[in-house]
């Protein structure tokens, strides 16, 4: 694990590198001449198929670029578990545990990744925590954070998690079937500041009487991103608990202003990244679409969906609204104020394991 005053240190540098002028330009490395073919599949969160990026490379390669969306994280592991063949998916970094241990990835060879030079150290630092047995089983792609999404239209945003108990919000919000961002969530809306997947059974119990407090006030549970604007959009929730800004830049072109906010709490933090299943039937594909999305305008394309660059030289390049969006003049305080929480565990003992969590969120789901 790495400490958290070198990780602040690290993000220190950050900021000052994403302070270099945006008149500046930057090469991009192409990947070595080689003919791909065929599809490339992968599985992940709505509005990680990139229109832009995913169009232009599809054309000037001759390939077609799939996704099959998902609502939470554990998905990744059930479908992969189950045989599925995917060429790349985009596990939440606490989730990479759990599908290296099962044996469900390939080690990455970085050497096939030209454009791999261009991720920030910090952001590598960062990700470090998240590699087991010596090697690398993933590529960060993005990062960013988890606000309450409300249509700014109707609402303005609340102050407390908890302010969603409250009467005047009964039947207005909405919550994710994604078990890992809503319990962990939930752990800091009742005041934990260690890491978050790290709940010991006293904790657990908190997380689990306000989760069912929240699902029986919620509008609905919903399964994916699209569901979540179109109610927002519609009139038929106000907000959204604990969600990324994924959806805003969508409901913005079609002329519905959707936005989001940090309640006193804090949130949670987020370093998705690409990983390689094991059977993945197009390698040479997995390899080059991973490459492009390191490229400097997938990264500005990624930024235009309020998620955070990875690459260093991107972010100086950004609209003076998204670079604002995510803080990069201040990412020190804004990395110590919240939490990239780290993998739930496997095994029993100290702390709740995945098991426990699958549990408490199946639990969640069935009241009424």
């Amino acid at each position: 694990m790495i400490k958290r005053k070198k990780f602040v240190i690290a993000l220190a540098v950050f900021c000052a590198v994403t302070m270099i002028s945006a008149s500046v330009s930057f090469a991009v490395d192409k990947p070595e001449e080689g003919e791909l073919s065929g599809t490339i599949r992968m599985i992940g969160w709505e509005g990680y198929d990139f229109p832009r990026t995913f169009a232009e490379f599809g054309e000037s390669n001759g390939v077609t670029v799939t996704m099959t969306y998902i609502a939470s994280n554990d998905e990744i592991f059930a479908k992969l578990k189950a045989g599925a063949e995917y060429d790349i998916a985009t596990p939440n970094q606490a989730n990479v545990e759990q599908l290296v241990v099962n044996d469900l990835l390939q080690p990455i060879d970085t050497s096939r990744i030209p454009n791999y030079k261009n991720l920030h150290p910090l952001i590598l630092k960062a990700f470090e925590q998240f590699n087991y047995q010596g090697k690398i089983w993933g590529v960060p792609c993005a990062f960013g954070k988890n606000d309450f999404v409300y249509s700014a239209e109707r609402v303005d945003c609340i102050e407390s998690w908890w302010d969603v108990l409250k009467p005047e919000w009964q039947g207005r919000y909405i919550m994710l079937d994604d078990a890992l961002g809503q319990i962990t969530q939930a752990a800091r809306a009742i005041g934990i500041t260690h890491d978050p997947s790290l709940l010991n059974p006293e904790e657990f119990e908190q997380v689990r009487d306000l989760l069912i407090k929240m699902k029986k006030g919620a509008r609905a549970i919903v399964s994916s991103f699209g569901e979540a604007k179109s109610m927002l959009i519609s009139g038929e929730a106000d907000g959204w608990f604990s969600a990324n800004l994924l959806i805003a830049g969508e409901a913005k072109e079609e002329g519905y202003d959707i936005w989001g906010c940090i309640p006193k709490e804090g949130t949670l933090i987020f370093l998705d990244s690409y990983v390689i299943p094991k059977n993945a039937p197009n390698l040479d594909g997995a390899y080059a679409l991973i490459n492009q999305m390191l490229s400097t305008d997938t990264q500005i394309e990624l930024a235009e969906m309020y998620m955070g660059c990875v690459t260093k030289d991107a972010p100086p390049l950004l609209s003076a609204d998204l670079y604002s969006y995510i803080p990069y003049d201040n990412l020190p305080k804004f990395f110590s104020d919240n939490i990239l929480n780290g993998p739930v565990p496997l095994e029993p003992g100290e702390y709740a394991t995945m098991d426990d969590w699958v549990t408490l969120w199946e639990e969640v789901k069935a009241t009424k």
